[in-house]
Formats: C-alpha cells, structure tokens, sequence
C-alpha cells in the first residue's frame, strides 16, 4: 500500500486544508493560533537552553533538532502558525476562499499565535527557567541581534525561513502515516534553525522573553517593526512563492 502521496496528490491536499481554514470561524482561528504559539513559545525555549548549556556547533545542532517539536505538535495535535496558513492563498487563487476570509484568518492566527507566545514567556519567566543570570544574558543578547536586523534583511531572512517552514507543512502532508509526518518536518525544520532564519512565531517569544528580562533592552516600536519586516518575509515565501509555483506547476489547468 502507497504510504505517500505524489505531487499533485499533495498540493490537492495543500488546496482542500485552505479551503478548511477558510471556513472556520475568527475564534477558533484565533484559539488555534494560540496553542501554535504556545508549541513553538515551548520549542523556541528548548532551542535557548541547547544552545547556552552545550554550546558551540554542537548546541546549534542539537537546538535545531529539538525545534520542529513545535511543529509537529502543531500539525499533529492541533494549532494553527501564520506561516503555515500563508498557503491558504491557494484556495484564494482556485476561488475556493474570499479574499476577505483569508486576510481575517491571517490576522486572527497572527494574533493567536502572538497572545500564545507572549503567554508562555511570562510562564516560563515565572516559572523560573530564566534564574540563571548568564542563560537570562544570553537569550537577552540573541534577542537583541534579532530586532537589531536591518528591514530588508530581516524580509530576506524571513522569506527564506518560510520557504523551509511552508514547505515543512507541506511535506508532512504527502505522508499517510505518523513517522512519515514527523520525518517531513523535522528535517526542514532543522535546516531553518541551522541557518539562522527568522520565524515570525519564534520571534514572538525570543523578543517577548528578551523585553520582559532586560525592559530597556529595546523599544516595542523596534519589536513591532522586526515582526512587521519578518511577516512580509514569511508571507511572500509561504503565500506567493511557495503556492503559486507549485500550483502551475501541479494544478494549471
């Protein structure tokens, strides 16, 4: 038995799962959007903590495979991450959504997806996973570099993360079975980590952690211009890039 779908099989998928979203009402986008962000808030967590207790290329590596967590929680449990539901611009393109619901879908899981972020970095605040003062000076410093990026830089960096991430989702649909799904993620995933690109989702937690442990560290306005820079970035790889080339390519009709 086929355990996989073919290409075109899955941008089918990629279309009838926008189409779904497309009908699901501003609250429970926004409810969906919030558990996406508590998984990645949690995944973005484990990242740190790998990356400050091992250290070097090592912590990298193993920070970046302790990442897709969040995504595979995502898709197999339940939520919703503006990255991913970018692809829902091929339903648009099929006439299978209004325009209208697809903007306000994109805004209520951005939403979500902040409110669950910010949520989990007062938890984990509270919670004590920052005592340290040298972990707590680290993730100050990563957050730092993050919402110091120039604009388009940070769009650049954004639209390359997106295309790993959108595709992640993707992916995890052409298999029919769970170490299928969980495979398909991990390994995108794990690359967007490796190469430093900026998730508008994780961003919500590293810069919420970073502003709530060093308040003067940055501005929200700089917090608001780094997030609105990464969203464009991740729009146009997960919305435009991503949809519209696989649809020529899987779906011209």
């Amino acid at each position: 038995m086929k355990v996989y779908l073919t290409n075109k099989e899955t941008t089918e998928q990629v279309l009838l799962l926008g189409e779904n979203k497309g009908h699901y009402s501003f609250t429970k986008t926004m409810l969906l959007g919030l558990m996406g962000g508590v998984y990645i808030a949690l995944s973005a967590l484990g990242n740190l903590i790998a990356n400050f207790t091992i250290g070097g290329g090592a912590g990298k590596f193993v920070g970046a495979s302790v990442f897709p967590t969040g995504l595979m929680l995502v898709v197999l449990v339940g939520g919703s991450l503006f990255t991913g539901d970018c692809l829902g611009l091929l339903a648009f393109t099929k006439g299978k959504v209004e325009k209208a619901t697809y903007v306000k879908n994109l805004c209520a899981v951005w939403i979500g997806n902040l409110i669950g972020s910010v949520f989990i970095a007062y938890v984990t605040y509270i919670g004590g996973s920052y005592a340290s003062v040298d972990f707590a000076n680290f993730v100050v410093g990563v957050a730092e570099h993050k919402v110091h990026l120039g604009f388009v830089e940070a769009i650049a960096s954004g639209f390359l993360c997106n295309v790993l991430v959108a595709i992640g989702v993707w992916f995890a649909l052409a298999s029919k079975d769970l170490s299928g799904k969980i495979l398909a993620i991990w390994f995108p995933i794990m690359l967007f980590i490796l190469g430093g690109f900026q998730h508008v989702v994780a961003n919500m937690y590293y810069l919420s952690i970073g502003k709530i442990l060093m308040t003067n560290a940055y501005t929200f306005g700089g917090m608001g211009l780094h997030f609105l820079a990464v969203t464009i970035g991740n729009f146009l790889s997960g919305a435009v890039f991503l949809p519209l080339i696989y649809k020529k390519l899987y779906m011209n009709d």
